[in-house]
């Protein structure tokens, strides 16, 4: 399949998922008293992420030209609130990383240059150090902020594949977004997260990789 038609499809699921859960909630929502959301604490929370990002700027890393697509899957724990503000500790997975390679290329070590056409790469990672911050959580609209950090290991090295490139790579991302808490256990959130992948100079060929991430999430709360 085409890179440029899985990824496609990957927004159109974007808008498909964004679409049903608002659908779904929609009888709850009418049914809640909006005061009282905030009012409910909860420790616990299960949540479903997934986004797009169509750009690869140039603020860190010096790959361009590159689209990524994330399924994420986390867990957080508020182990810190206050009247208007909470602290969450977050760890989660990727269950799906992908990239899509533009056409390459490849210069080998005799000087022979090989073409590679342009191909989706599919990786896996784990964020195991996280936090979550709601403001204004009292209100069942307010912002959000969050930084995560782990690994992800893919297909083929990333984001350039040549001498010294590496499929095992750091991650780390930190962005904000607004929450909707739709009844006192279930929340969606909208938001913009900036990716960073790079292999922390393991090898002295580290170009590294900046994404522009925008997402949608689901979360249950307990």
């Amino acid at each position: 399949m085409r890179a440029s038609s899985t990824l496609s499809q990957l927004k159109r699921l974007l808008l498909v998922f964004a679409t049903g859960v608002m659908t779904v909630q929609s009888s709850a929502y009418a049914n809640d008293n909006a005061k009282d959301i905030g009012k409910i604490e909860l420790r616990h929370e299960f949540r479903l992420l997934v986004g797009y990002s169509p750009i690869s700027p140039t603020l860190i890393g010096t790959t361009t030209d590159r689209r990524l697509g994330i399924a994420e899957l986390s867990y957080s724990y508020r182990f810190r609130s206050w009247n208007q503000v909470s602290l969450s500790y977050t760890a989660g997975m990727l269950p799906g990383v992908i990239l899509a390679q533009p056409l390459q290329i490849e210069v080998s070590g005799w000087g022979f240059n090989k073409e590679i056409p342009s191909h989706l790469v599919y990786g896996f990672g784990v964020m195991p150090v996280g936090l979550f911050a709601e403001f204004a959580k009292m209100r069942r609209w307010h912002p959000i902020a969050e930084i995560n950090g782990g690994v992800v290991a893919s297909t083929e090295p990333i984001p350039v594949k040549g001498i010294n490139a590496t499929g095992l790579n750091f991650l780390f991302n930190f962005g904000g977004g607004i929450r909707w808490r739709v009844n006192p256990k279930s929340a969606l959130t909208a938001g913009y997260r900036f990716l960073h992948i790079s292999n922390a100079n393991t090898t002295d060929f580290n170009p590294g990789l900046d994404n522009n991430v925008f997402y949608i999430s689901y979360s249950l709360l307990h």
